[in-house]
């Protein structure tokens, strides 16, 4: 066995195997029961980000855990075609040669996108085999295939006859620079510090005017009326009453309507149906006139007048500097207000009206909910049932179309001689009515229109395959909360509206990985890590084991390039073990729990313990809780004591062997090359994914209390040689197992270091005392080299604690700091004040030893 672990040798060797054997590849066996995962869809537009490695190693322990306890694990890759962003990155591309996608036309612009997606999906699927993904990558699917294009468009039929989907004009958020309409969950919120502007507008007719409040003065362009709340009686004069827009000359009333703020400005409220999605409710209320005036891009439009033709931000500094020359601007106000941006290019969104399709979601989202409510689906933190519960019973229509060339063609088509709307599943050329030619709908599906059928759409839905009776539904979808709306609501409405059946009953939202500051990752900050270079410098084993290892269930993992050192440190930890155990010819020796002594009774009672919590751990997608309890009990408990043990007393390696393979066997899922490469060192020509899990039930109660005990007692003897440099220990031991300790008298010196000890039944005065679970460790003062020089020692110590105390404590106690710290830093000085009140008390156990307080 080679001295270092070179991880870069063993997973080319490991990957290699895989590839050849295709060795995750799987069939229908109804001997199994079926354990389903579909990967959430990555997008063709990057290669993956760490956020992507952690969230699908979490779905590769699931996998291969359920795998090798019996299931017939499948998971299913794929990547997504990403409308927007795809077309918005090739776009950029373009226009970088100083071209746009209409010099090409929308048949090569698609020839162009469809390179850039094929070109990118295989960079992430080679990403997804480096991370050791275990993926039936025969079934790969893209979400424009064809099999995934006839299920969009059957889907779409059915609800296009249900009356779910429709057509209609209405105030959408529209992207000027991607030119499409979005939906409001693809809109991003950010504060932003801008201007109220105060206009006044004349009344007709009589001197005086009324003062109205915006953010966005060029709006008032197509203005249509004043709203007053009906409440506010130092407006009910003028209700009714004629105002002149400036600028336009339009005249147009005030009304009164319960939506206006009184509180906003000045309590008058201009209303610009066609701009403004609140306005346009007030203006299907009054019946007002829609002006649109502005194009797709932003700019002013004929509507305008003379400010034809102006970009949106120009034309607002126009019209404010045309106003402030006609004496009409009162004021102008600093106003922080939260302003949507397109979630893709960070363009300011728009207000539009603007004719879309739609879908109704009140029906569809009503089993899903109520599936929440029955709990019939699990969420794992819990916390975000009530999150999916609150949302879908405030559910709003979906706007689907997207005016780009990249994606699902809605599958509508208008006859150019009778007039007729047809939805078709195929392509159509001629009406089926009248025999004339049809012209399809130019627009494209929202993404998640396809998105949003992924579960059964991957498994045959289409064809009803007998992969999709056998496979479907799936059992969990792992997902980050930014997509719990978009996408994981979405699948339950789907999945129950066209199968019948939820497509999963448990969620896994896993936390957001942050820097270690606690920024959010991400390429705009320059903050990110690129898995493939930890992956070449740490291996990925220690990728995967350190993501995991520092995430809690639903918490956010501050992640650092160094932290990934744990991962790695503990692979070296695990090699290095192996090659103690197997350091002679293991030919020998049977792999097989035999109990020589009661350190191998406690070693194997301790790993059924922990076999059992870490069972117990993975199935409740504690994962986190998981990989510290493989930590702990190989690092803590199988190397710093079994192994340690072992050496001393040269003990057969049986049980060693034992523990190590019931361990590596455990551990896989989370450190795939490493321990499938000591599994075939070890002997064993099956892979550990080919045999299944065999649970191992041993209990040995009274050998483990008795070790657990010889450990207190060798840790309360190391504490007390550190603390004063004496290696003369004395024990009075007041337990029932004098005997295992007098036997093992040997082995605790060993262990702890020291020259002598003696078991005495009194403890003597001024001595320096330790308890451990059954008894007290203790040595003489006398013992003690310079004791006048350690009691001084002690007493600065104490000192120096004391004002640790106060400062710490000062600290706790302050208003300000707990207001405007970071939870992390309080966390961190709550311990600190934790550690200094141990060693404190410590300190004067010591001194009251000494009677030198």
């Amino acid at each position: 066995m080679e001295k270092v672990y070179d991880y870069k040798k063993y997973e080319e060797k490991w990957n290699k195997i895989y590839e050849e054997k295709k060795s995750f590849k799987v069939k229908i066996d109804y001997t199994k029961k079926p354990y389903t995962i579909v990967i959430p869809p990555p997008n063709v537009t990057d290669i993956l980000h760490l956020g992507h490695a952690f969230n699908n190693t979490i779905q590769d322990i699931l996998i291969r855990y359920h795998r090798n306890k019996g299931y017939n694990a499948l998971w299913v890759p794929g990547t997504d075609h990403a409308g927007i962003a795809t077309q918005v990155v090739v776009e950029r591309n373009l226009k970088k040669e100083g071209k746009k996608k209409e010099d090409l036309g929308r048949e090569e612009f698609e020839k162009l996108v469809w390179k850039w997606a094929k070109e990118h999906k295989n960079i992430i699927l080679n990403q997804l085999k480096a991370l050791g993904a275990t993926c039936d990558w025969d079934r790969t699917k893209f979400t424009l295939d064809g099999d995934m294009s006839k299920t969009v468009s059957t889907v779409f039929k059915r609800l296009y006859e249900k009356g779910y989907i429709y057509k209609g004009n209405y105030i959408v958020n529209w992207c000027p620079r991607c030119h499409t309409a979005l939906s409001d969950e693809e809109v991003d919120y950010r504060e932003r510090k801008g201007k109220l502007y105060y206009i006044k507008y004349p009344l007709k007719g009589k001197n005086g005017y009324i003062t109205v409040a915006t953010t966005r003065p060029e709006t008032m362009l197509g203005d249509t009326a004043v709203a007053v709340n009906p409440l506010d009686e130092s407006k009910k004069d003028l209700i009714g009453q004629t105002v002149i827009v400036p600028l336009v000359n339009r005249e147009i009333k005030i009304v009164q309507d319960e939506f206006v703020d009184m509180n906003f400005g000045t309590g008058f409220v201009k209303v610009t149906p066609a701009h403004d999605p609140n306005d346009f409710l007030i203006g299907e209320r009054h019946s007002l006139e829609k002006i649109i005036i502005m194009d797709t891009k932003g700019y002013i439009n004929e509507n305008g007048g003379k400010y034809y033709k102006l970009e949106r931000y120009e034309a607002r500094e126009r019209i404010v500097k045309d106003l402030e020359s006609l004496n009409l601007i009162e004021k102008i106000e600093d106003y922080e207000n939260s302003v949507g941006e397109c979630y893709r290019c960070k363009t300011t969104i728009e207000p539009y009206l603007s004719k879309q399709w739609f879908v109704k979601m009140d029906e569809l989202a009503k089993p899903a909910l109520n599936a929440s409510l029955e709990n019939n689906l699990k969420f794992f933190p819990s916390r975000w049932q009530g999150v999916y519960n609150h949302w879908l019973s405030n559910i709003k229509p979906w706007c689907i179309s997207r005016q780009l060339w990249w994606g699902h063609r809605i599958p509508v088509y208008y006859c150019q001689n009778c007039g007729k709307e047809i939805v078709s599943v195929e392509n159509l050329e001629r009406c089926p009515y009248c025999n004339g030619k049809v012209k399809q709908d130019e627009n494209v599906l929202d993404t998640w229109f396809s998105s949003w059928l992924w579960p059964f759409s991957v498994l045959g839905w289409i064809d009803e395959s007998e992969d999709y009776k056998y496979f479907y539904p799936t059992n969990v979808i792992v997902s980050a909360s930014e997509i719990l709306f978009f996408w994981i609501s979405r699948m339950i409405m789907a999945g129950l509206e066209f199968t019948g059946k939820l497509p999963f009953n448990d969620i896994f939202i896993h936390g957001t990985i942050r820097d270690n500051k606690g920024i959010k990752m991400s390429k705009s900050l320059g903050n990110g890590i690129d898995p493939l270079i930890i992956i070449d410098k740490y291996g990925a084993d220690a990728l995967r084991f350190t993501l995991i290892f520092l995430s809690g269930q639903g918490i956010d993992p501050k992640i650092s390039e160094k932290s990934f050192e744990l991962g790695r440190n503990f692979a070296n930890k695990i090699w290095n073990a192996t090659r103690l155990i197997i350091s002679d010819n293991i030919s020998q020796f049977k792999i097989a729990p035999d109990v020589e002594d009661e350190f191998d009774g406690w070693i194997l009672h301790s790993l059924s313990k922990f076999e059992e919590d870490f069972r117990n751990s993975v199935e409740n997608y504690r994962l986190s809780d998981g990989a510290n309890l493989l930590y702990e009990f190989f690092w803590k408990e199988f190397c710093d004591w079994y192994l340690e043990i072992f050496k001393i007393k040269n003990k057969p390696k049986n049980t060693a062997l034992f523990v190590l393979k019931r361990f590596i066997d455990l551990l896989n899922p989370y450190m795939p090359y490493i321990t499938e490469e000591i599994n075939s060192i070890i002997g064993y020509d099956k892979m550990i994914h080919e045999i299944e899990y065999q649970d191992f039930n041993f209990k040995k109660v009274e050998d483990f209390f008795k070790v657990e005990a010889f450990k207190s007692l060798t840790v309360s003897i190391r504490n007390l040689v550190s603390e004063t440099g004496v290696k003369k220990i004395l024990i009075k031991y007041d337990g029932k197992d004098f005997e295992f300790f007098k036997r093992n008298r040997n082995l605790i010196i060993r262990l702890s270091r020291i020259e002598n000890l003696d078991f005495v039944d009194v403890k003597k005065p001024k001595v320096i005392a330790k308890p451990f679970d059954e008894g007290i460790v203790f040595i003489e003062s006398k013992d003690i080299d310079n004791l006048v020089g350690f009691i001084e020692k002690l007493k600065r110590e104490k000192m120096e604690l004391e004002r640790e105390i106060e400062k710490t404590r000062g600290l706790l106690n302050d208003r300000n700091f707990l207001e405007k710290a970071q939870k992390e830093v309080i966390r961190e000085t709550e311990n600190k004040m934790n550690n200094f009140e141990i060693k404190y008390n410590r300190v004067m156990e010591i001194l009251e030893d000494l009677n030198e307080q």
